[in-house]
């Protein structure tokens, strides 16, 4: 008599055991992101907690989820309702799961956590005078009457601007509103931008884009957003 451990006979479908550790692997392998956003939109958990999700376990109602965070304390668990009759549902059930979680956390199914392209046109020339500002600001205390910088600054800077008093005036007068500019910049493309196409906070993509955007401005929002649509436009074409 067969044992309820043999293996399954060719061409009968898999024991709910191997069905398990193949959705198992495949979630943890693939959609470790959906992992995340579950436990988001479903438990309330905050983003930072939810990193490294790993599906440990499914049953017919629950999913058990470890985090990074979570070390040895038990696996959260995210319900499933209603229930699955069977786990053939599964794979129907978790990709409408991972709708309804992005929708609940305002997320956009095109992901762009790995897609960054460098400055170009306008944004080289914008990214230039905004680290040429910069480099000014910081260096105010070298730009001092009878210093040879002094002269420099002198000679470049117009004289009805007031050469360079005129120039390190201006530079120190504009140092806090260019700061608050540029800084709320890069927290809006983080806000609206990153966060809804699932860039994670503090990753290399992240901060490629936020470190841009604060020198640029406006060009890396257009970059962005460009990237965005030629996504979507080749999602678009493989459906038809």
């Amino acid at each position: 008599m067969a044992t309820a451990n043999a293996a399954a006979a060719p061409g009968a479908p898999p024991s709910d055991d191997a069905l398990k550790a193949r959705i198992i692997t495949h979630m943890n392998r693939d959609h470790a992101a959906e992992l995340a956003h579950y436990l988001r939109a479903f438990n309330g958990i905050p983003a930072s907690a939810a990193r490294g999700a790993q599906l440990t376990d499914l049953t017919l109602d629950t999913l058990h989820i470890e985090t990074s965070a979570s070390g040895t304390k038990p696996a959260h668990t995210v319900a499933i309702s209603p229930p699955m009759a069977s786990l053939s549902e599964s794979r129907v059930r978790l990709v409408e799961m991972a709708k309804t979680a992005q929708a609940k956390l305002g997320l956009s199914d095109i992901k762009m956590d790995n897609s960054y392209t460098r400055p170009e046109g306008g944004g080289i020339a914008s990214f230039a005078g905004v680290a040429f500002y910069f480099l000014s600001a910081l260096a105010l205390p070298w730009i001092k009457p009878g210093t040879a910088a002094w002269d420099v600054v002198d000679s470049v800077y117009p004289s009805f601007a007031g050469g360079a008093g005129g120039f390190v005036w201006l530079t120190r007068a504009i140092v806090v509103p260019v700061l608050l500019i540029h800084i709320t910049e890069a927290w809006w493309m983080a806000r609206t931008r990153l966060a809804k196409h699932s860039v994670d906070v503090g990753s290399r993509t992240w901060w490629l884009w936020t470190g841009n955007t604060f020198f640029e401005g406006a060009p890396a929002f257009w970059r962005f957003d460009k990237l965005v649509e030629a996504e979507r436009v080749r999602r678009q074409g493989i459906k038809h």
